[in-house]
């Protein structure tokens, strides 16, 4: 990917149609002199911007990208019954069907045009980018809460890389042991942080790996007002859990 002997690395994921966020936190990785962005999954679902969500990445230059589980919904389909083993109830597949509508040809093209996982060498280490663990059948590995290096393990076991990078929880996780597994927190769906969009830079030189968390700070109230004028499917919900607001 690059030949360079230090490579710095702007890493986002579960930007969730949240381009106010993205926005601010691109600018900010660009700051930061930021090689390449590499984006975890979910670029998709939940916040009110999918179609402007995914045409400002695809105008990022360079950008490494894997698809997430709600990718996996627009391209391979939903439940459309309840219970399921998502446990998606009938409001979210509303919203998951409205959301969809509003995503033109060519977004959906390039979500389609994703892999579900990159594996690349910098600098003498390697690298895997994925959205969650998956199993043998291709579904994404029952989410739960973990967090230590023994858990990581189970989750991405079969993965043979110095840095894993991930996302799907939400929450901010930097885990070094025998490895480095990174996920950056959810870009896009703020929770008790509100007014924060979270990523991180992740730095190869030299052979070893260091990340930074990072927070840019954005009008979170804004995102929430359109949400309520709008008043999508499961929006309610929507603003309560994933915004604190």
């Amino acid at each position: 990917m690059n030949t360079e002997m230090s490579v710095r690395f702007g890493i986002i994921t579960d930007i969730h149609n949240n381009v106010t966020a993205l926005e601010a936190v691109i600018s900010k990785l660009k700051q930061m002199d930021c090689d390449r962005i590499i984006c975890c999954g979910d670029i998709i679902g939940i916040g009110p911007w999918p179609e402007e969500t995914v045409r400002f990445m695809m105008g990022i230059p360079g950008l490494t990208a894997v698809r997430g589980n709600h990718e996996k919904y627009l391209l391979e389909g939903m439940p459309d019954v309840y219970p399921n083993e998502e446990g998606m109830d009938y409001p979210e597949m509303e919203h998951h069907r409205w959301e969809h509508g509003l995503l033109s040809e060519a977004s959906v093209s390039f979500l389609r045009s994703l892999p579900y996982r990159v594996d690349f060498d910098c600098c003498s280490v390697r690298i895997s980018v994925m959205h969650w663990g998956m199993d043998g059948d291709g579904k994404f590995a029952h989410h739960d809460r973990y967090t230590t290096e023994e858990d990581l393990r189970k989750v991405f076991a079969g993965v043979d890389s110095d840095v894993i990078l991930f996302g799907h929880s939400h929450r901010r996780n930097i885990c070094r042991g025998d490895r480095l597994y990174v996920n950056a927190g959810s870009l896009g769906c703020p929770g008790r942080d509100r007014n924060s969009a979270r990523a991180a830079v992740l730095t190869i030189e030299n052979g070893k790996a260091e990340v930074e968390p990072l927070d840019v700070e954005y009008d979170a109230r804004s995102v929430v007002s359109l949400i309520d004028r709008l008043g999508y499917p499961d929006s309610d919900t929507i603003r309560k859990v994933f915004y604190g607001l």
